[in-house]
């Protein structure tokens, strides 16, 4: 069987559709001083209540999560045989997070370590079926051998990332260790540019789209209870070009022992063009239905995510012309990702 041959999305793209964040700067300035007094978080005014969203941890605090990520793809089309194929796929993290260091300008600095990581793969046609588990806990495991040989050497090793306290990640650092784990796997006999591209591909830039999944981004402002904020991002999805418009909602606002915030979050998918060429054959988007929604959960007085879920659905129909001759394509991409706190 052919895996999916239009419908393939970076992992840039997966991460920002499946956590429904965006790219807002940097903020610096003062933080709170105190985690446990409301008021430096929440105040009011006749407007109502106005909170200041910021990550504020404690030095030595230690954070253990798990986090699921569930995709769901099909596709019929020419390159499949006109049958349809699905694609499922489930990636199931377990991780520890401590606070290393919080700077002067509020940075964060993590020790992060995935204690374990499973993953489930299938590719369904008409009348047959492959699947592959990988479990980094079964020392044993066949598919850790080639095919999850990066999870297999990112388990169980301690690296570092930087967090902005408006929630983005900055930096991730110290993984020359998990490079050398996957060279010693594939025999070390690697070539340096082989050992580049895997840098690259299980480099600080890969894992800092993993890892941001996991933090809700605010705005630079302070946000009043039952106002919203709007970000807008561009990238591609599939040969199209696309803005994805990412809104967020303060839903609740709960003072009690600690700060507890609720943000829903959609997402709206605009499409900037409509009509692609690629390897010689136009591709032209005929019909499309795109979109996806969210709830965040989050304790400002800890300075953490507590329950993260949000999901995508995304279908689109496809014409495909070259050389005179045309067809029909229907694609489709589910996803959802759960992030939760121990």
């Amino acid at each position: 069987m052919r895996k999916l041959s239009i419908l393939f999305l970076s992992l840039f793209f997966i991460s920002a559709i499946i956590s429904l964040t965006s790219c807002n700067k940097k903020e610096d300035g003062k933080l709170p001083d105190s985690k446990s007094n409301a008021n430096e978080y929440v105040k009011s005014d006749a407007s109502g209540q106005k909170v200041a969203l910021k990550y504020f941890p404690k030095q030595g605090d230690k954070f253990k999560y798990k986090m699921t990520a569930k995709t769901l793809s099909t596709e019929k089309s020419p390159g499949t045989g006109n049958e349809e194929i699905t694609s499922e796929q489930s990636m199931i993290y377990y991780y520890t997070q401590d606070v290393a260091e919080v700077s002067a300008s509020g940075y964060i600095t993590f020790k992060m370590k995935y204690d374990s990581i499973i993953i489930t793969e299938k590719i369904t046609a008409k009348d047959s079926s492959i699947s592959q588990t990988f479990n980094s806990n079964v020392k044993d495991s066949v598919a850790s051998k080639i095919d999850f040989v990066q999870y297999n050497a990112l388990a169980g090793q301690e690296f570092k990332f930087r967090v902005s306290p408006k929630g983005e990640i900055s930096e991730v650092i110290e993984l020359e260790q998990i490079h050398e784990k996957i060279f010693k796997a594939l025999g070390d006999t690697l070539k340096p540019d082989e050992k580049a591209k895997i840098k690259e591909s299980m480099g600080s830039e890969a894992l800092k789209s993993i890892i941001q999944n996991q933090f809700q981004k605010f705005p630079d402002t302070d946000v009043y209870k039952d106002s919203s904020w709007t970000f807008d991002t561009e990238t591609n999805l599939s040969v199209f070009p696309i803005k994805n418009i990412l809104s967020y909602k303060l839903n609740n606002v709960n003072i009690d022992k600690n700060v507890i915030i609720d943000i829903i979050a959609t997402l709206g998918i605009e499409f900037l063009s409509k009509e692609e060429k690629q390897q010689g054959m136009i591709i032209k988007l005929t019909n499309e239905d795109a979109g996806g929604s969210g709830t965040v959960n989050i304790d400002l007085s800890r300075g953490c995510v507590v329950r993260k879920e949000t999901s995508t659905n995304i279908n689109m129909g496809l014409k495909l012309s070259a050389q005179g001759q045309s067809a029909d394509s229907k694609q489709s991409l589910k996803t959802n990702l759960l992030v939760e706190l121990f």
